[in-house]
């Protein structure tokens, strides 16, 4: 079993996976909360249509039927944009087969009737390789592989287990929140609508923090806003947020939360940050799919590892949050665009999502 490590940016995390995947034997199993049928989506299916291996299934949320490219399917954009209508109607026709040139397509979470589910989704992104993981931030479309985001790569045969388990379970339609210890770490699989105590877990190692917390994610909300802002004023809390926000009314959470708290907020100024992870006292690090937001922590199917494995920490200290330091302005520092006005949409969001939450448990 080699060490994990962080695969940071698209080249990297190809460079890995591609050869894995053709040279796989057993399995590959793959999943993400997008897939869409632009260049990167038609170099990993046609990987998954070249790979060796035994059995090779693709493992798709219903979101890539609604939304392409960051936009939804029935927007304006479908009429003007010919490309765009080609890219929809490509990646919906790959999604509606159950199995196509040896690969097992599995569609999770449908919308539901006038898409009245749009919230629930499974937002996980892994991948088991015959004995290896991946686990981490990464979709398969272009506008996430322009995203700085990352991926760690593991052998650890327990994760890879629990990992494979629970992506069998998916394939069943099962949905399931619990903690499993691993060499690595502790591997949370959350549910939302019923992982408050996996959260709380999550939310305990966060709060014994005695130096430091620092936060990167695109997309943060209460429940763990209103945790950070209750730390002691000795702990120096940190969130790394992108400018260029493809989701930026939701940094009006952010924003608020840190008005007359001890909250440092940092905006991320080359592109969009997708990367999703925590760093307490600088020798623990929480990674994967999870944003922590309200969206999450009701209604979304997430996994997330939480490490001390001090080569990882290094890892992500050196590769990612560094870096992201030097390339972030403070918050106060930003030009006023970036402050939206989110009026009525969070909280009417919110309602939304806890409705939801409650109807379907």
């Amino acid at each position: 079993m080699h060490d994990p490590s962080l695969l940071v940016n698209a080249p990297e995390f190809v460079d890995a996976v591609e050869p894995a995947i053709l040279q796989a034997r057993c399995r590959v199993l793959v999943q993400v909360m997008t897939f869409e049928m632009d260049s990167v989506g038609r170099r990993f299916w046609d990987l998954l249509v070249r790979s060796p291996a035994e059995e090779k299934v693709l493992c798709v949320d219903a979101f890539s039927t609604a939304k392409i490219s960051d936009d939804l399917i029935f927007s304006l954009r479908f009429l003007s944009d010919p490309e765009f209508r080609r890219e929809v109607r490509d990646t919906r026709k790959l999604l509606r087969s159950a199995e196509r040139n040896g690969v097992r397509i599995v569609v999770t979470n449908p919308m539901g009737c006038l898409w009245r589910k749009f919230p629930i989704r499974n937002h996980k992104k892994m991948m088991v390789v015959d004995d290896e993981a991946f686990l981490g931030g990464f979709n398969l479309s272009e506008h996430n592989f322009r995203w700085h985001d990352l991926m760690m790569r593991t052998g650890c045969p327990t994760l890879v287990a629990a990992l494979a388990g629970d992506f069998y379970d998916t394939m069943r339609g099962v949905n399931s929140s619990r903690i499993v210890p691993t060499p690595l770490g502790k591997l949370y699989f959350l549910d939302g609508r019923r992982s408050r105590a996996e959260y709380e877990e999550l939310f305990a190692t966060i709060e014994r923090a005695r130096e430091s917390i620092d936060v990167i994610t695109p997309y943060v909300s209460d429940p763990l806003l209103a945790r950070l802002a209750q730390l002691a004023e000795s702990v120096r809390v940190r969130v790394i947020n992108p400018a260029h926000n493809n989701k930026a009314i939701l940094q009006q959470e952010l924003f608020r939360a840190a008005a007359g708290s001890n909250l440092e907020v940092l905006l991320y100024q080359p592109e969009m940050c997708h990367v999703k992870a925590v760093v307490v006292d600088g020798t623990q690090l929480i990674l994967g799919s999870c944003n922590f937001d309200f969206v999450a922590y009701d209604l979304q199917q997430e996994v997330v590892l939480c490490t001390d494995h001090r080569g990882l920490v290094e890892q992500f200290r050196d590769r990612v949050l560094e870096p992201m330091l030097a390339q972030s302005i403070a918050a106060e520092s930003a030009p006023a665009r970036l402050y939206h006005r989110a009026g009525l949409v969070v909280p009417l969001s919110r309602w939304y999502v806890s409705l939801l939450s409650r109807l379907s448990r």
